[in-house]
């Protein structure tokens, strides 16, 4: 009997799965990867179910810690509280250091006397002067105000309206005769005066609304005397500026500034319109517009625009200066509803538009007390129009970022002599060549426009102090002791091997 070999029987079914091998595998790879599939699947799901439910649980338990009133971790709690308080005394700190830096302008003059100088430096926040030292300031408040002209090295024009043979407009000087202009044992000529003991002229226009703001004719209120004074300091650290630059000159004819048209802080300095944001920046304004029996200097700057006299009508009143009798948009007018009187307190109104925020907008009394930027410093706006030599400009911008106190100029106008043809500035002063006594060749009008930061009382309560909590600690032994730092050696110690002997 024959045998036949397994693999002879195989033979021919090895050859058929050969043959068809790519359709024999499309039938069994789907029947065991399908499986596996799904079972890997559903290993898969099982594991990100349990990610998504230790992911919740570690959400929960933060939210069930940010829920309980006593946080536990009192360490990381004391360090928030120890830093925080650090940065208020190192704000306050710094608070009084610019307090301490403006020391030198905010002198009490001596003619007030000893004793109110003393009322003054231990004066509250909240605090009143007695009624005999308010009227000894209004009595020498007037004298303070003349003193500008002399800082100014210009002849004195402050005279009260109501004396009798004073001209509220400015004088007209004669031409001088300078040292240079005669030869040798030549005299002056008959008739014409010897050279002006005064650098410059200064209008006497723009002096006596100075004055007129100064001059009061009831007792002050303690805010009147505090803002009066304050703005005489500021006004004397302008004046000394414009001496400062005409130290060097030998007259009228080679000073720096021979004319000041205009010099104004605080309420008159402040604009309608900071820096024509709004348009109408170059005003055209003929007779007609200009009220009956007022010059233009008397109006004061920013009080006209494009509307004529009307457009004053958004300036807040202050009494110093307009008397209270302007009215503002939405005001309820002096009679208020039905003729009842609406009160109005005085001390308020002093502080309308006598400061401005950071982007020059002047602030009324409100506004002023709500700005978290005024609570350390006051902006105080200030104008400063002269007739300057144009190649002594630079030398006067840096002296006034130079000065005393931080003054940052935002303005800077320079225009051309005009013939005053429909130019409101014209004819406030005479023509710089009249007033110098000789031509002056590079002489512009320049216009000069910024703020001077005054730095205010500091006021711990301000920085979220309590009294007493702003005095200066020593700090802890624990605080000061820094993390001791690896030494170099450590890291650059070089590596010793040991030979064998």
């Amino acid at each position: 009997m024959a045998k036949t070999s397994v693999a002879d029987t195989a033979r021919p079914w090895l050859a058929l799965l050969a043959k068809h091998h790519f359709w024999l595998l499309s039938l069994v790879v789907p029947l065991v990867l399908l499986p596996l599939l799904f079972v890997a699947q559903d290993r898969l799901t099982t594991q990100i179910e349990s990610v998504r439910r230790e992911i919740e649980g570690h959400i929960s338990a933060l939210k069930s810690v940010r829920q309980i009133p006593q946080h536990p971790n009192n360490s990381w709690a004391n360090d928030i509280d120890s830093s925080t308080m650090r940065v208020k005394r190192e704000t306050l700190a710094e608070w009084r250091k610019f307090w301490d830096s403006q020391q030198a302008i905010r002198v009490w003059p001596d003619s007030l006397g000893p004793d109110f100088v003393k009322a003054i430096e231990t004066l509250k926040p909240d605090g009143k002067l007695s009624p005999r030292l308010l009227e000894r300031y209004q009595d020498v408040v007037r004298a303070l105000a003349r003193e500008l002209p002399t800082r100014l090295g210009v002849e004195d024009a402050m005279r009260d309206a109501s004396d009798a043979g004073q001209s509220s407009q400015s004088v007209p000087m004669q031409p001088t005769i300078r040292p240079d202009m005669m030869r040798p044992g030549m005299g002056p000529p008959e008739g014409v005066p010897e050279v002006s003991p005064y650098m410059a002229t200064w209008s006497a226009a723009n002096q006596q609304r100075i004055f007129a703001s100064f001059n009061w004719d009831k007792k002050p209120s303690t805010a009147k005397v505090l803002l009066a004074q304050e703005e005489l300091w500021v006004y004397n650290v302008l004046c000394d500026v414009v001496a400062r630059i005409n130290k060097p000159a030998t007259g009228p004819h080679n000073a720096a500034i021979s004319a000041i048209d205009e010099l104004y802080v605080g309420y008159p300095a402040a604009e309608d319109n900071p820096g024509g944001v709004g348009g109408g920046r170059v005003i055209r304004m003929t007779a007609t517009q200009m009220p009956d029996g007022v010059p233009p200097d008397m109006m004061g700057p920013g009080a006209m625009g494009p509307g004529g006299p009307d457009a004053a009508v958004g300036r807040p009143p202050n009494p110093r200066f307009e008397g209270g009798q302007m009215t503002v948009p939405g005001m309820a007018p002096p009679g208020g509803e039905g003729g009842a009187a609406v009160p109005v307190d005085p001390d308020e109104m002093l502080r309308n538009w006598v400061y401005v925020d950071f982007t020059g907008k002047p602030l009324d009394a409100a506004q002023l007390a709500a700005a978290v930027d005024c609570q350390m410093i006051h902006l105080m706006p200030f104008v400063l129009r002269v007739v300057i030599d144009q190649r002594q400009i630079d030398g006067l911008l840096v002296l006034l970022a130079t000065a005393k106190v931080p003054i940052d100029v935002r303005q800077v106008r320079i225009n051309a002599p005009t013939s005053g043809q429909g130019d409101p500035t014209a004819g406030w002063e005479d023509n710089a060549s009249v007033t110098s006594g000789a031509e002056r060749l590079y002489d512009v009008t320049l216009e000069l426009r910024g703020t001077i930061g005054l730095a205010t009382p500091p006021n711990e309560g301000t920085v979220g102090l309590e009294p007493g909590q702003g005095d200066p600690v020593a700090p802890t032994e624990a605080a000061e002791k820094p993390v001791p730092a690896p030494k170099a050696a450590l890291f650059h110690r070089p590596t010793r091997r040991r030979i064998a002997s």
